[in-house]
């Protein structure tokens, strides 16, 4: 079954900024005492999703049939839990992920493999699917609202 889940992950001081292909350095994370401000002192807030994470989702959702996915790739923006973070310092930086997760056993259901083998996709749907190993996609959202995006196969993702 294809997942869908939102997580905080927490960097450590050792952690450099992420870089952009085009060489800019991503903001180095949420800092956790802002969001509580924001919040009100909730431990949970509110992220939004990029068009391309979306159109991955609704992908998905439309390859296996999962009326839950396709409800989420509607979303703008998802909820993301910050309860592993209520022990923290609140100068704690953090990043916001998305991930969506497809295995490999779903592949019978994403379509019919002719014996000639995996043909291409239509124009638009992401290119992970073609191998049908199964997908890990994963956007980290960052606070001035830049996120990366990473898609590869399930079989790539570590132990």
């Amino acid at each position: 079954m294809a997942t869908f889940s939102t997580s905080a992950e927490v960097l450590t001081p050792a952690e450099n900024p992420l870089k952009r292909g085009q060489g800019k350095l991503m903001p180095p994370g949420f800092v956790l005492a802002d969001v509580l401000r924001q919040t009100g002192g909730a431990y949970q807030t509110a992220i939004p999703m990029s068009e391309k994470l979306r159109d991955c989702i609704r992908a998905v959702a439309r390859l296996t049939a999962d009326d839950e996915l396709l409800r989420i790739a509607e979303l703008h923006e998802v909820p993301v839990s910050l309860e592993n973070c209520r022990q923290l310092d609140p100068q704690t930086r953090f990043v916001a992920v998305c991930r969506l997760d497809v295995g490999p056993a779903e592949t019978p259901r994403w379509r019919r493999i002719p014996p000639t083998g995996i043909p291409p996709w239509p124009r638009g749907v992401p290119r992970i699917l073609d191998r049908c190993q199964g997908a890990h996609v994963e956007e980290r959202a960052f606070p001035n609202g830049c996120s990366s995006l990473l898609i590869s196969r399930a079989a790539d993702l570590p132990a």
